[in-house]
């Protein structure tokens, strides 16, 4: 083989090897940009579900004004709603006029994966006439880049909730 073949092939290897590095690299960048969004996300729910716990805050705080919040099953509230007022004044508020104290949340689980929080816990409360209202909730938080939950999937217990709002 005449050595300007040899140089050809040498080159073609070596650009071979720098196109691989490259493509290990960028992947490498884009692995820590999703485990730093998965780790903030995760920081930001856990945040909000413990000042919630505490006593200091709530966590419709986190909502983005046009959020969308789908509550799933065939019970009275579940359904569709399209952004936090409407979500506050639809479902939130009515339920808790059936509420003789605060839901007390309990927490039991937080995990992430990219832009998607999974929360879940667990509320008890009194109700207006005197019984114990407990459920648990899990909650699918789709977070936008600054952090606000812009999509929520609730899963609960439709039935005990039925049950309160009859």
């Amino acid at each position: 083989m005449n050595t300007k073949a040899i140089m050809v092939i040498l080159a073609l290897a070596l650009f071979s090897c720098k196109e691989k590095n490259a493509n290990i690299i960028e992947k490498t960048n884009e692995n820590n940009l999703v485990e730093n969004k998965v780790s903030r996300n995760y920081k930001i729910v856990q945040k909000a579900a413990q000042g919630w716990i505490s006593g200091k805050g709530s966590f419709f705080d986190l909502l983005d004004e046009d959020m969308v919040w789908r509550v799933i099953g065939n019970a009275p509230y579940s359904g569709v709603y399209k952004g936090k007022k409407e979500f506050i004044e639809k479902a939130v508020i009515p339920i808790n006029d059936f509420l003789s104290t605060s839901l007390q949340p309990e927490f039991i689980d937080i995990n992430a994966s990219e832009d998607i929080v999974w929360f879940q816990w667990k509320g008890t409360a009194k109700t207006i006439d005197g019984q114990d209202y407990i459920n648990e909730y899990a909650w699918k938080l789709k977070l936008d880049d600054a952090g606000k939950i812009v999509q929520v999937d609730a899963f609960l217990d439709t039935y005990t909730l039925a049950k309160l709002v009859e």
